[in-house]
This record gives structure tokens, sequence and C-alpha cells, in this order.
């Protein structure tokens, strides 16, 4: 939740930038990492990504939805959060190891 707070002083493009770019970052340096070890500090901009664009763009969500519809509109932010994570290893899993070919 720490990015999340300076989230409300940042200006909109400014947030999706960093976190694409710490996203973007994770893969490649996994792809180059040379020991199985090494990952651990390879998977650390992917984790901060997932958790700092759940958390600040909860906050753009919460703030686009009048304020009586915030809990309604929170929800359905938060379910399709958790389905990209459930679906989405699901669905590049196969196409990564080539099983649809």
């Amino acid at each position: 939740m720490a990015p999340a707070a300076p989230s409300t002083r940042t200006s909109r493009p400014c947030l999706p930038a960093i976190l694409l770019t710490a996203g973007a970052l994770a893969p490649p340096t996994a792809a180059l990492s040379p020991r199985p070890p090494l990952l651990l500090p390879v998977a650390t901009p992917a984790v901060f990504t997932a958790s700092a664009g759940q958390a600040s763009l909860a906050v753009y969500a919460t703030r686009a939805a009048p304020t009586s519809q915030r809990p309604t509109a929170i929800g359905p932010f938060n379910l399709c959060h958790q389905l990209g994570g459930a679906f989405g290893p699901a669905i590049a899993a196969p196409i990564a190891l080539g099983l649809g070919d």
C-alpha cells in the first residue's frame, strides 16, 4: 500500500509509466539470469508492479465513481484484477510452452 499513498499526488500518466517500466524489466532480467537463485530478486519488479498497480489504480477507480457507488464500483475492479492473476498464467503458460501449436 506504500505506493498508493503518493499516487494521489502523482500525475496520472506518471504512475502507469513507472509501473509499466518496472513490469517490463522483469521478463528480460529473468531471461538473462544465469542462476535460479537470482530469480528471487528478479521477481521483485514484477511483484512491485502487480501490487502497486492494483493499489494505486484502485485509488483512481474509486475517484471516478460517485461517492454513493464507490463500494459497488471497487468490487468489480478488484474482481477483474484477481481474475487477471488467475487466468493470465493459465493462458500464458500454454502459449509460452508452445502447447497451442
